[in-house]
C-alpha cells in the first residue's frame, strides 16, 4: 500500500498532554481514577460510548494493510492512513482506532469489532508513544488534542483493504 506522507505531528508539548489527559479521563464518573491508574501503572481502564468509542483490529489486518510489522512503520501508516489515535496492545496482538461515539455503521468483519457502550479499554499516558517491554500498550499514532479521533469512513477502507488482503491471501 503506498501512503504519501502527510507530517502529522507526533510529539505534544507538556501544555497538550494535560489537556489531552483531562479529556480522556473525562470518559469516566470519576477522571481522578484515570490519573490514578495513569500514575501508578502507566495504563489507565477507560469507558467507551460517550466521548470515544473503539474498533480492535488484529495485528493480521493491520500488518497485511502495511505490509510491514516494523514498528515505527506501522506507526506512520497508521498515523497516515487513519489521520487518528490508535492504541497498540502488542501483548494482545491487538489494535485500537479511537472513534466517534456513535455506533457501527454494519459489519466490521472477521478481524474488527467495534466497542462502544459498556466496554472498556486500557488506554496508556498520552506520552507513551514507543513499544516498551515494561508497559502493555503504547500509541501507535498518538492522540494529538482532545477529541481527536479517527475518521470511521478511513476505519472502514483500511478494514476493506486489509480484509480483502487476508482472503485473498488464504486462497492461494
Amino acid at each position: 500500500m503506498n501512503i504519501p506522507d502527510t507530517s502529522r505531528p507526533t510529539s505534544l508539548t507538556q501544555s497538550e498532554r494535560e489537556t489531552t489527559s483531562r479529556w480522556l479521563a473525562g470518559s469516566l464518573n470519576r477522571p481522578a481514577n484515570a490519573r490514578q491508574e495513569w500514575t501508578a501503572n502507566g495504563i489507565a481502564i477507560l469507558a467507551l460510548g460517550r466521548r470515544l468509542s473503539a474498533v480492535r483490529v488484529t495485528e493480521d489486518l493491520v500488518y497485511a494493510v502495511i505490509a510491514s510489522t516494523v514498528p515505527a512503520t506501522v506507526a506512520r501508516v497508521l498515523r497516515d492512513v487513519l489521520r487518528g489515535p490508535v492504541i497498540h496492545d502488542p501483548r494482545g496482538q491487538r489494535s485500537y482506532a479511537l472513534v466517534p461515539p456513535s455506533p457501527s455503521s454494519g459489519s466490521l468483519g472477521p478481524y474488527a469489532t467495534y466497542l462502544g457502550l459498556g466496554h472498556f479499554v486500557g488506554v496508556p499516558r498520552v506520552e507513551n508513544t514507543e513499544p516498551s517491554k515494561f508497559l502493555s500498550s503504547y500509541w501507535a499514532a498518538p492522540m494529538l488534542r482532545p477529541g481527536d479521533l479517527c475518521d470511521p469512513i478511513r476505519v472502514d477502507g483500511m478494514l476493506a483493504a486489509g480484509s480483502d488482503g487476508l482472503m485473498s491471501g488464504s486462497e492461494s
